[in-house]
């Protein structure tokens, strides 16, 4: 919108995490993306009484909506193969987030 703001001192620098895509990933990394919005999550509550905490369980991706991102972006099979091994390997890091 063409405003500039100076950095706020008394907030913390985000440091970027930029990678590096292949570019025969290209496309499925863009759905991925593309599919954010799309998890099933529940939350879970833990305890008893004074000690209740309540967490989020990463299900998966809804795969429903998966199939309307992907057959909007003209996107087949191979895509939503690659799209599965992305969503393992993300629930496995939401699970040792977890603990």
């Amino acid at each position: 919108m063409g405003a500039e703001v100076a950095p706020d001192p008394d907030t913390p620098m985000t440091v970027s995490e930029d990678f590096e895509v292949m570019p025969c990933n290209w496309q499925s990394v863009c759905a991925f993306l593309a599919c954010e919005t799309q998890w099933r999550a529940v939350p879970m509550t833990l305890g008893q009484m004074a000690q209740v905490v309540t967490e989020v369980v990463w299900i998966g991706l809804d795969y429903v909506a998966v199939d309307v991102v992907l057959r909007r972006m003209g996107l087949g099979d191979a895509v939503f193969a690659d799209l599965q091994v992305m969503e393992r390997a993300a629930l496995d890091v939401f699970a040792e987030v977890r603990g």
